[in-house]
């Protein structure tokens, strides 16, 4: 009879030692997928920022043009942005550029 306990003894080690090594996998497994979730989390919360401010950015934009229309000083607007994006100038008009500076 002390033949057939000692090879249970060796079974129930074996299988402590396969649910011990299944429950540390699963800890690893839990761990990894936690952390890149953290990752994950960031970069999306770094996306929202930069949603944020790109909304205000055209938020103030709208604005500015809601102001042009209700002004109607639309002529005033358009020759501000004919000067500062187009690079254009008014006939006769002299256009002297800063090159002493620095920058």
């Amino acid at each position: 009879m002390a033949e057939t306990k000692a090879p249970a003894k060796k079974k129930k080690r074996s299988s402590s030692f396969l649910l011990t090594l299944a429950i540390i996998a699963l800890i690893g497994y839990f761990v990894i997928s936690i952390i890149s979730l953290q990752m994950e989390k960031s970069e999306k919360a770094q996306q929202v920022q930069q949603a944020q401010s790109t909304l205000q950015e055209k938020q103030e934009k709208n604005d500015e043009l809601e102001n042009v229309l209700t002004e109607g000083d639309e002529s005033a607007y358009i020759e501000r942005i004919a000067r500062d994006v187009l690079g254009y100038v008014l006939p006769g008009e002299r256009v002297y550029y800063d090159v002493s500076s620095g920058d």
